[in-house]
């Protein structure tokens, strides 16, 4: 009866020391998934920041050219404004240097 006590102490021994080393493999394996899966969500998360950082960018670049766009009419309407306003004024200031001569 002793000998069955110790072979059944044993084999329970045997049993957990396999389920011990069956259970740290599948931790590994959990830990292992985990890393895999944190790089592709990493990856794609990047991915898809860098993409709407190029798309930020282009619509920064196209929001510029339009602003320039209108500075440059705004610029031109101005310029023909002020040579109108100097075309009006000539006759004047050339009647005024003529009479100051005269």
């Amino acid at each position: 009866m002793a000998i069955e006590i110790v072979q059944a102490v044993r084999k329970a021994e045997q049993d957990a020391y396999g389920k011990e080393k069956e259970t740290f493999q599948q931790a590994e394996a959990i830990v292992q998934k985990a890393n895999e899966d944190a790089k592709v969500l990493i990856s794609s998360i990047t991915k898809e920041v860098l993409s709407k950082a190029e798309n930020d960018l282009k619509q920064a670049e196209l929001q510029g050219a339009e602003l320039m766009v209108t500075a440059v009419q705004k610029a031109e309407k101005e310029i023909l404004l002020l040579k109108e306003i100097v075309k009006s004024k000539e006759q004047t200031a050339i009647e005024l240097v003529l009479s100051e001569v005269l």
